[in-house]
């Protein structure tokens, strides 16, 4: 299990560290009422995106404010004029993930106890601009999806597709897994070159490291290696819901095939074989 790491701690803000690799980073945050987040801003080289957990979460763009609410993600690309902040009255609590994760981690740390007069050096130095003169990038660019915006079901789990290599700049793969009650999950295996991360969202995960077994609750978060043997289930009575993270980007196509490959009846174990060799995936 990954320990979150505290950056910030004040009641109208508690910031911190879910996940740092070179390919995504993603904090935790949560706002009291009216809290604001930084000056509108681009990242020139990553994607900013939020996925919103609890509250209102309030986004604003060249195109006017847009209030986001809890099972949303959201991807800024690069060069897009934003900012955010909680207008509502009660707290909101959202992840914020930075695919590619240029160091987001130290930046949040080093920033926390930097003086105003270096903060604008150092958020160049880990991708943070002003907005450019002409105002940034059309804001349509700006993908808004949920869980169910676009789904495959594959043996009674559902999958949403939330960010997919190409938007990501190849450096994620983002799906929200639904895991129904008793789910054995799939044969322990290894990703050679891919690293898989969870984010629980509801329910219990049980999930294989090694030769290890951890439960995981809401709120916690598990990082396995590439070179890793492991797997998940659902022992519960009630269904389990999680983020998926893949880094680098390109795995969420394997549940998209293999939705595909049974659709139709039984499926043909060497066309199984063949998409999770395509995939990273071998049998441990």
């Amino acid at each position: 299990m990954v320990e979150p790491i505290a950056v910030t701690d004040r009641p109208e803000r508690q910031v911190s560290i879910r996940l740092a690799l070179e390919q995504v980073v993603i904090t935790e945050s949560r706002y009291g009422a009216g809290e604001r987040g930084p000056d509108p801003h681009v990242h020139r080289l990553h994607a900013d995106c939020f996925y919103v957990l609890e509250g209102m979460f309030t986004l604003s763009l060249n195109d006017g404010d847009h209030d986001v609410g809890p099972g949303t993600f959201v991807l800024v690309p690069p060069n897009v004029a934003h900012a955010f902040r909680n207008d509502s009255q009660d707290g909101t609590r959202f992840l914020n993930l930075h695919t590619p994760g240029v160091g987001f981690d130290r930046y949040v740390q080093e920033i926390a106890g930097t003086g105003e007069e270096f903060r604008a050096e150092l958020a160049a130095r880990f991708d943070q601009h002003p907005p450019p003169e002409d105002g940034g990038l059309d804001p349509s660019s700006v993908i808004v999806r949920t869980a169910e915006t676009d789904t495959v079901a594959v043996a009674g789990v559902h999958i949403g597709f939330l960010a997919s290599a190409e938007e990501a700049l190849g450096a994620m793969g983002l799906v929200e897994y639904t895991a129904p009650a008793g789910f054995p999950g799939p044969p322990a295996h290894v990703h050679e070159h891919t690293w898989d991360a969870y984010y629980i969202l509801d329910g219990q995960l049980t999930i294989r490291f090694g030769d290890d077994r951890l439960e995981l609750d809401p709120g916690e978060v598990a990082l396995v290696p590439p070179g890793t043997v492991h797997g998940f289930s659902n022992a519960l009575d009630r269904p389990a819901r999680f983020l998926d993270v893949h880094a680098p980007g390109g795995f969420e196509r394997y549940f998209r095939e293999l939705a595909a490959a049974v659709a139709d009846g039984p499926p043909n174990p060497a066309v199984i074989a063949g998409i999770a060799a395509r995939y990273d995936v071998a049998n441990a």
